[in-house]
Parts: structure tokens; sequence; C-alpha cells
């Protein structure tokens, strides 16, 4: 204590490297996960040093780990005003404000993120998710395709994309997603069993039978193994639903 004390009444030379060493002493904490430990050297650096981005933007991660979202927005807004238009500020501003409810505000900083780094197609992906979320279909559909035509052998894409539409029941353009998919990745199991619940929904039920067929001969270990050979089984006879089955 006596030694901060001296070094903290020291000139500014001595004063910044001590908030240095409290940064880096928060870092480590943080990366063995001691994010309420870390929480504490943070803002001792802070406190000497108020104009140092680096020490805000860890605190702000920490408070994230902890679930403070309101918090590590906070500190994530002061680490954008020292240090405006970067990356990571962005995109943790974008993720805390999304966790946290205020899709707006998510939108908003995802958009300068893809600003920043418009190649990123996580971040993409996450503007997509984050309209689906807001039940802006239409808009989630657009940003998939355009990941699609920049990036035509991301797999995701072409998943999330035939999902919400098999969401809004539009098995026709559901079911040519998920055949690209196979082309893909003929051995991504889940894409047939979705091209199943498809020509099911379509009543093509020669076409639901021979994908589900595929798909339990992939995926012989899986938990819904059972439940689709009844449904092969029953398929002629009785009327099955599909609404409960998981695609991914």
């Amino acid at each position: 204590m006596l030694l901060e004390n001296t070094l903290i009444n020291s000139n500014t030379k001595d004063e910044t490297s001590l908030a240095e060493v409290y940064f880096m002493q928060a870092e480590e904490l943080r990366l063995e996960s001691n994010y309420k430990e870390s929480i504490d050297k943070y803002l001792h650096s802070i406190l000497i040093n108020k104009n140092n981005p680096a020490p805000y933007i860890g605190l702000a991660i920490s408070y994230k780990e902890l679930k403070n979202y309101n918090k590590a927005i906070s500190n994530l807004e002061k680490a954008n005003k020292l240090l405006p238009s970067t990356f990571l500020i962005q995109k943790e501003l974008a993720l805390c404000n999304i966790i946290n409810g205020n899709f707006e505000d998510g939108i908003k900083y995802l958009m300068h993120s893809i600003k920043l780094k418009p190649d990123n197609i996580d971040i993409q992906m996450q503007l997509a998710l984050v309209h689906e979320m807001i039940e802006e279909e239409d808009m989630a559909l657009m940003i998939y395709q355009k990941i699609i035509e920049t990036n035509p052998e991301y797999l995701r894409a072409y998943i999330q994309k035939a999902t919400l539409y098999m969401h809004l029941e539009d098995y026709i353009n559901s079911a040519k997603l998920f055949k690209k998919v196979i082309k893909l990745d003929s051995n991504y199991y889940r894409a047939y069993l979705a091209l199943g619940i498809c020509y099911e929904k379509l009543g093509n039920k020669s076409g639901a039978k021979r994908f589900y067929k595929k798909y339990l001969a992939l995926s012989s270990q899986s938990d819904n193994y059972e439940e689709i050979s009844k449904r092969i089984y029953n398929l002629d006879t009785q009327k099955t639903e599909t609404n409960n089955l998981r695609i991914i």
C-alpha cells in the first residue's frame, strides 16, 4: 500500500507505469476467468489514467461475462469516445445491446462493425439473426442471400435461410436450399430430415420417406431415430406431426 501511494503521487510517467501494471494484472485475471477480481484491477488502472480505452474494454468484457450488461455497455461507450471506429468496441457494443434486449442499438453497432470489416461473415450473420429475432424476416432473408452470393461455399448461410423459409412455411424454397446444403456437404444429415419434413408438408409422401431414410442412414445414433422410423412406417396411413422436429 505504501508503494502504491508513493507511485500514485509521483510524476506522470510513474503513474502511467502503475496504471499499466494494474491493467496487465486485470488482463491476466480476466483470461483466467477471475472476472470479479479483474474488475478491481481495471478500476484501479482507470482511476490513475482515465484516457486509456483498453481498461474500459477489458472491464466491459468482465462485466459481460458476469451478465451485468448495463455496466458493460456503459464502459464500452466510454471506450468508444476515446477510440471511435474500432471494430472490437463496435462488435462488443452490438452483442451486449442485443443480449440486453436493445435491438435497435444492437443493429446500429452491427452496421458500424460491418462498415469497418465488410468481409466479416460472422457479423453479417449476427445481423441477419437479429432481424429474425425481431420478426423482420425479409431483411434477414436478404442478408442471408447477400452472404450466399459473396460466399457461395459458406454452409451456415444456406442452413439459416432454409430454416427461416421453413419457419415461414415456404417449404418449396426451403427444400431448394436444403438440397444445395447437401451438394455442399452430403454428410450434413439434418438437411435430409429437413427435406423429409418439407416433402411431407408438400404432400409428397414418397419423397418424404426417401429423405427420412437417408437421414436415418446417416444418423443411426440420433435421439429421434425411433421417432423417424415410426414416421416412415405410418406415413401412408396416418397424419404425423412435424412441427416439433428440430433441424439445427
